[in-house]
């Protein structure tokens, strides 16, 4: 059997290193010629920690991931504390934690794992 994943973004990485573990060939297709760094951070929470673990990835998330114990909102316009709470229970219950990473990072880091010159870019439509 073979899979075609289309887009080499976290989503689609994730999907491709999951088929291939799964003994399943793979070819990643991407529409843009060359990754360059977008977005700021995204919190990984920890069901998504426990799965980049699974797939292999853990020690990406524990070399770029921050520590991230505690939530606060704001308000916008005031900068008001409206609310604040603490992560420890959702860590105890989940054993595991949640973590912010710079989404450049992440995708360049996963990039790397599934290899680079195996991923088709620039890439719009699949002969098929």
């Amino acid at each position: 059997m073979k899979a075609i994943v289309i887009g080499a973004g976290i989503g689609g990485l994730s999907a491709a290193v999951a088929l291939k573990q799964s003994g399943i060939d793979c070819d990643v297709y991407e529409a843009v010629k060359e990754i360059k760094p977008v977005g700021a951070a995204i919190s990984v929470w920890p069901n998504g920690v426990k799965c980049m673990a699974h797939l292999g990835m853990g020690d990406i998330m524990e070399t770029f991931g921050g520590p991230l114990r505690r939530m606060a909102y704001r308000d916008f316009r005031s900068g008001e504390n409206m609310t604040q709470f603490s992560l420890a229970p959702l860590i105890e219950r989940t054993g595991s934690r949640p973590c912010p990473v710079s989404r450049a990072e992440l995708q360049r880091e996963m990039l790397d794992y599934w290899g680079r010159d195996s991923v088709q870019f620039g890439q719009t439509r699949h002969p098929l």
